[in-house]
């Protein structure tokens, strides 16, 4: 059976698949027509298909191959939107274009390939008429780029929440560059409204000024309590946005401010834990402005992998035999699906595909000598977990 799967592996059609799905530009917001694509490459497979509106013009696409025997439930999970092109390219963002064997263009390495690579595995299973116990699926899911919305509207269905295993296609390759995770930080964005008293200007004693109230708790920032882990180390504290004073110039003290703050978990730092550390830090400012703290989307909690998991173990030795050596591996500090996935559902996962190159960048692109290993890989991680 594996030997027929790996023959009916085509490199070609995989990088035909890549091509053309970046020449289908799914900038965040803008998914559907990706998912349409997708969900007629499922059906060529035989598998039962489904769009999910999340929003309108913003479908999940899901495609299913079940089995007569029980078993286990695998899914191969992607996200279909990208970053916006931006500028400074030197090709069309969303024409692939090769050259000295790297494919360029927006969504190569992130994450269109690894679609590829999994479209290509599937086909093959389908097409070798293998069978094996429970049930091979695909997901692609809108607004990993954001606030994952996708993802989150996927863990709402019973039936994905009760998934035994989730393959997560990004380009995590196992080598220096970007190691397997065993496990992700946690996130928490805080939002912090300060409301202090308007006076004149000149006179600022009457009033309280929430601007500085609110650069009072910027600047003390390092006294939160961010807990020590022996794998991540600590996690990270970051202001994004700040706004306050006056939209058209008068001189009077502000009377609100508002500013965002990101923040990484490390595992023992819940988000319930993140919001408690930010409010008792304010309250021993003693702060003259009222002082409201919050979070907002997105928000995930961290979570720790075992080596010796199922799903894992099963990707550990398959690394080996296709790559001729272990993958590396890293506690690493990122956000990813599977903190909905593992993180908050407990559906083991694990991350690979091809090795990145400049994502988020001008430029991106994907060495086109990984996409056959990883077709590879993947099918063999289906067939060994699913046997």
């Amino acid at each position: 059976m594996l030997d027929e799967v790996l023959r009916r592996l085509d490199d070609a059609y995989t990088i035909r698949l890549s091509e053309e799905m970046i020449g289908t530009p799914s900038v965040t917001g803008e998914e559907e027509a990706l998912a349409h694509y997708i969900k007629e490459k499922l059906e060529s497979y035989g598998m039962k298909t489904k769009l999910e509106y999340v929003e309108p013009g913003r479908p999940n696409v899901y495609g299913v191959l079940s089995y007569s025997k029980p078993g286990k439930r695998l899914d191969y999970n992607a996200h279909t939107d990208t970053v916006p092109a931006g500028d400074d390219w030197r090709t069309d963002p969303f024409k692939a274009v090769t050259k000295d064997g790297r494919m360029y263009g927006r969504g190569a390495c992130d994450m269109k390939t690894g679609i590829a690579c999994s479209l290509n595995m599937i086909r093959a299973i389908a097409d070798s008429g293998a069978r094996f116990r429970g049930e091979l699926s695909f997901s692609g899911v809108i607004d990993q780029e954001a606030t994952d919305k996708g993802a989150w509207r996927m863990m709402e269905d019973p039936r994905w929440r009760s998934l035994d295993g989730v393959v997560l296609t990004y380009s995590y390759c196992g080598d220096e560059t970007k190691p397997i995770p065993l496990g992700l930080t946690g996130k928490v964005l805080y939002d912090v409204k300060v409301k202090g008293r308007a006076a004149h200007g000149f006179r600022p004693h009457l009033g309280i000024n929430a601007v500085e109230d609110a650069a009072r708790i910027i600047a003390n920032l390092d006294r939160l309590k961010l807990k020590d882990h022996p794998q991540f180390g600590k996690g990270t504290v970051c202001t994004l946005k700040t706004e306050g004073g006056y939209k058209v110039y008068s001189v009077v003290v502000p009377e609100s401010a508002r500013f965002e703050v990101n923040r990484l978990l490390v595992p023992g730092e819940s988000v319930d834990y993140a919001l408690a550390d930010m409010r008792r830090m304010v309250v021993s400012l003693d702060l003259k402005s009222e002082v409201d703290v919050s979070i907002k989307p997105p928000r995930y909690e961290p979570y720790i992998a075992s080596r010796e998991a199922p799903l894992m173990s099963t990707l550990h030795e398959v690394y080996k035999t296709v790559m001729g050596r272990e993958p590396l591996y890293e506690y690493a500090y990122g956000i990813t699906n599977a903190n909905i996935f593992q993180g908050e559902q407990g559906i083991e996962s694990v991350h690979l595909g091809p090795q990145r190159g400049d994502p988020h960048s001008p430029n991106e692109y994907v060495k086109l000598e990984w996409l056959p290993p990883v077709s590879e890989m993947y099918a063999r991680i289906a067939l060994e977990y699913l046997k």
